[in-house]
């Protein structure tokens, strides 16, 4: 399992790095604590869909084809454990590592968009995965305790508990 590290400011605290990233530690037994840092909400549940596929195993052949996932919740923070936990079963169910997201887009039912999103909140994306030669994912389901989804210093900030 991979482990991106999150560098030290000079304050002593942790450094909101550049560009996406993730970081998936082992919080407790039985379960993983993943931490997401990106720019804008689209490219925050882009990078939890690389992170959880990159749980799955090694990866053969070219990616299958574009599959379509719609997901409504009553907040952001909602539709991330769901969208997470779509992405872990389809995973499991297709034996697929789907790392590949296009026209992600997440919109409330007034419309707005971005930062602007309040409640009643709907994701439509494409995904699309390879197979997975040899199963590895300790993944089960991502879930409500501790989860967080929230602006950072002019970026977004994700932090959800994953069963293993």
């Amino acid at each position: 399992m991979a482990n991106t590290e999150v560098p030290e400011n000079g304050d002593g605290g942790a450094a909101i790095p550049d560009g996406p990233s993730a970081e998936l530690v082992e919080d407790h037994v039985g379960e993983l604590r993943l931490t997401i840092v990106a720019d804008s909400l689209p490219e925050l549940f882009s990078e939890a869909a690389r992170r959880v596929s990159a749980e799955c195993g090694p990866v053969d052949g070219p990616p299958g084809p574009w599959e379509p996932v719609e997901l409504t919740a009553r907040d952001v923070a909602t539709l991330l454990v769901d969208w997470l936990n779509e992405l872990i079963g389809r995973s499991e169910v297709e034996g697929r590592a789907y790392d590949e997201v296009r026209g992600l887009s997440l919109s409330d039912r007034s419309g707005g968009s971005g930062s602007e999103i309040g409640p009643g909140v709907r994701l439509v994306a494409q995904v699309r995965g390879r197979t997975v030669s040899t199963w590895e994912s300790p993944l089960k389901a991502a879930t409500y305790h501790s989860l967080v989804v929230a602006p950072d210093h002019g970026r977004w900030r994700a932090t959800v508990l994953l069963d293993v």
